[in-house]
């Protein structure tokens, strides 16, 4: 599996402190931004595989850097995953029309998160079929919603 970078985007430093450790866990390399504004800097200077995005942050909030995302004006396509509080039905539809490919209601389940990423990770870069099974990750969630989500990512950063 490919090790991916991860911008987590969170105010709340106990909540960002908990997903960084996560991330680099897991393989990933992690960068990290305390508000909306510092993770749109973030998004213009390097490259992100995956973004975590909080919803309510200062100065930009996670809706609307999810909006900007997926505008013409960002050249960079990562996969979103919103983690919020904000958990009710009209909230998870506002994310995902916002753009977010996925949507986790906080106290959110870092084993599900991870299920996510590696699925991600796994899309771009797919192991050998044998290794996935030996290693557990075969079935890591896809559904073909995330599937057709991926597809038009890496087609959209070919075009760019």
């Amino acid at each position: 599996m490919k090790a991916f970078t991860v911008l987590i985007a969170e105010d709340d430093m106990l909540s960002r402190m908990i997903l960084e450790r996560s991330v680099v866990q897991w393989g990933h390399q992690m960068v990290s931004a305390v508000d909306g504004e510092a993770a749109r800097e973030v998004l213009q200077s390097q490259n992100v595989d995956v973004c975590i995005l909080d919803w309510d942050m200062p100065r930009m909030t996670g809706i609307e850097l999810c909006k900007w995302l997926k505008s013409s004006e960002s050249k960079v396509v990562p996969y979103v995953i919103m983690l919020t509080s904000n958990g009710r039905p009209e909230d998870v539809q506002a994310g995902y029309d916002a753009g977010a490919d996925d949507y986790i209601v906080k106290p959110g389940d870092l084993k599900y998160l991870r299920r996510k990423i590696t699925a991600v990770a796994e899309m771009v870069c797919p192991e050998q079929p044998e290794r996935q099974k030996a290693s557990g990750t075969a079935d890591a969630g896809l559904t073909p919603l995330d599937i057709h989500l991926s597809n038009a990512r890496l087609l959209r950063r070919n075009e760019s």
